[in-house]
Order: C-alpha cells, then sequence, then structure tokens
C-alpha cells in the first residue's frame, strides 16, 4: 500500500476506532500514548492491529525485526509501516 504517512495515519485511526473498547476512540491519542496502558485497545485488539498491519502494509514482524510491544502506541504502527515500505 503506497500511501502518505498521513494518510496511513487516518487509515490507521479508522481501523483503531473499529477494534478499540466500548465507547473508547483514538482520533485525539497522541502517537506516543500507549493504547494498552490506556485502555483503549486489549490484548485481543492487538492480535487485530498485527493481523491488520501485515495483511495491509505487507508487514512481516519477525523479519523486520519489530516487537509485537513496539505496535502498541500509534507511533510504533506507523514506525513499523514506514520499514515495510524500505
Amino acid at each position: 500500500m503506497n500511501m502518505e504517512p498521513s494518510s496511513h495515519r487516518r487509515a490507521l485511526v479508522e481501523f483503531l476506532n473499529s477494534v478499540a473498547k466500548p465507547g473508547s476512540r483514538v482520533d485525539d491519542v497522541d502517537d506516543d500514548t500507549n493504547l494498552i496502558q490506556a485502555g483503549l485497545v486489549d490484548s485481543f485488539a492487538l492480535i487485530q492491529i498485527i493481523f491488520y498491519l501485515e495483511q495491509n502494509y505487507a508487514l512481516n514482524l519477525p523479519a523486520l525485526g519489530i516487537d509485537p510491544a513496539d505496535l502498541a502506541t500509534i507511533g510504533g504502527m506507523l514506525a513499523a509501516i514506514a520499514r515495510a515500505g524500505e
């Protein structure tokens, strides 16, 4: 998927809102906020996030040396997307 970083963020936030805990939204969350610690997503959502990133951005976490814990923030997810595009 070849998109500008701001487009990646918009698409990612839209997806994250769909897997966030009921009543939670990530629209105004800083890129460095840990979504799990903030109570916005749970461990099941993290699995969905990993699947989304692998399917939509051809991310191969082990090949890129990315720890799934690095995907707890929007910034971490965007960094992983950028690494996959290199």
